[in-house]
């Protein structure tokens, strides 16, 4: 199949198309831009709000996402004695800390945090009388983390 274009009465430019040169390139094009889609998720499905990782053993490495812009909220509470020992509100699109359990007394600790409407808990054991230092043993205990999206009902 080929065609011919002029544009003028004399012909100035001379376009031939054949079904191969056009149907190649976008075919391509297509396979690019699906593969792309495909291949890689949207940024916000990767970023998680809360990530927790334990560096050491006597420490708990906390890195907070918050894309809602409402205020996150950390708290470690001691769950032998029912105190709070550490309260903080973040309110920064990203925030991190590194919490050392190696100056508490052993026992029973909770990091709650809530970033939006997400809400976790980390369930902290500490035993300082361990020969060679401090050791924590860390569970994560709850997790509520709500989708965002709207709702529909029909009646």
């Amino acid at each position: 199949m080929q065609l011919s274009f002029n544009l003028l009465s004399q012909p100035v430019a001379e376009v031939k198309l054949t079904a191969r040169s056009v149907v190649r390139p976008a075919l391509l094009g297509l396979i690019a831009v699906v593969g792309a889609g495909i291949g890689s998720p949207a940024q916000a499905q990767q970023t998680q709000p809360v990530h927790v990782t334990q560096p050491d053993a006597e420490s708990l490495r906390i890195r907070i996402n918050n894309s809602t812009g409402k205020p996150a909220v950390l708290r470690v509470v001691n769950l032998t004695k029912g105190n709070t020992i550490l309260y903080e509100i973040h309110r920064e699109p990203a925030y991190g800390t590194l919490l050392k359990f190696n100056t508490l007394s052993s026992g029973r600790y909770a990091v709650v945090l809530s970033v939006g409407p997400n809400r976790y808990r980390y369930n902290v054991q500490v035993d300082s009388q361990k020969p060679g230092g401090t050791t924590i043993a860390v569970s994560e205990t709850m997790s509520r983390r709500v989708e965002s999206g709207l709702a529909t009902a029909s009646l």
